[in-house]
Parts: structure tokens; C-alpha cells; sequence
């Protein structure tokens, strides 16, 4: 089975609302993607060995984003993710967890961003934490 690292990983934000060009996000150094199902109860009263029984729900998934605070941020260019601002519609997003090269998967949906922080340390870089809402389906497929 193979295995990967993340040292190639990156992820590509659409530059408007909805399907916009794909731009990447520049300076990351970690992402995280939760993606949990909710259940329902169907038990009954006479439930085969007196045990609760369930169906799948609905699925939610957020992701979150350590990068290193830059320009990107700050300046208003056109090169600038404007999707990362609080208060857009929701944007595309593709996740590539260990590269970009056709023996990698990308994960991809649309998310509205939730928060954005900044955090500094007179002992480290500067960084930004990104939280985005998935709306929608996963998409997880092969690169070609």
C-alpha cells in the first residue's frame, strides 16, 4: 500500500465566488479536512439483541489552514484569493495533500470561510489559521 508525505501539499482557492480560476495559496504549512457523517436512530422495541440500530445522516466537513501571513493577505492585487475573506460566497477549493503529480488525489468542494486569524510571536514567523465551512459534496479523485 502506499504511503505519502506532505511536504508537496497545497491548496488551490477560487479567485471569486463560486467557479472562479483556481489560484494557489501561497506559503502553507499545514491543512487539516474533518469530514464526519451524522446518524439516526431507527431502533425499535423489539431490536434484535436489545441493540440500537442506526442510518447514515447527513455529512459535514470543514478544513482548516496554517499558512505563513504574506502579502497574499494584505495588498489588494489581483493575485490576491480573495475567497479567503470573511463574508463571500462560497468558493471553490481543491486540497492536494501530497502534490499536485498524477500518482496523488486531490480533495475538492465549495466552502464559505468562517474565520481567519493571525497569530505572531517574538520567537517565530508570523502566521495566518484559515476555517472554512464545506457546503456541499467531497470530491476525492485521482490527478490527471
Amino acid at each position: 500500500m502506499a504511503t505519502y508525505t506532505g511536504k508537496s501539499g497545497l491548496i488551490k482557492i477560487s479567485d471569486s465566488a463560486g467557479t472562479g480560476t483556481m489560484q494557489t495559496v501561497f506559503e502553507v504549512k499545514s491543512f487539516t479536512l474533518d469530514s464526519t457523517m451524522d446518524t439516526i436512530e431507527n431502533t425499535t422495541m423489539v431490536a434484535t439483541g436489545n441493540a440500537r440500530t442506526y442510518k447514515a445522516g447527513l455529512e459535514t466537513a470543514t478544513f482548516t489552514a496554517e499558512v505563513l501571513y504574506s502579502q497574499q493577505e494584505v495588498t489588494g492585487a489581483a493575485t490576491d484569493i480573495p475567497a479567503l475573506l470573511l463574508g463571500q460566497e462560497a468558493g471553490d477549493f481543491e486540497l492536494y495533500p501530497s502534490g499536485t503529480d498524477s500518482t496523488n488525489a486531490k480533495i475538492s468542494g465549495s466552502a464559505l470561510v468562517t474565520g481567519y486569524s493571525v497569530s505572531t510571536s517574538f520567537d517565530d514567523m508570523v502566521t495566518a489559521t484559515i476555517s472554512a465551512q464545506v457546503t456541499g459534496p467531497l470530491t476525492f479523485a485521482t490527478i490527471s
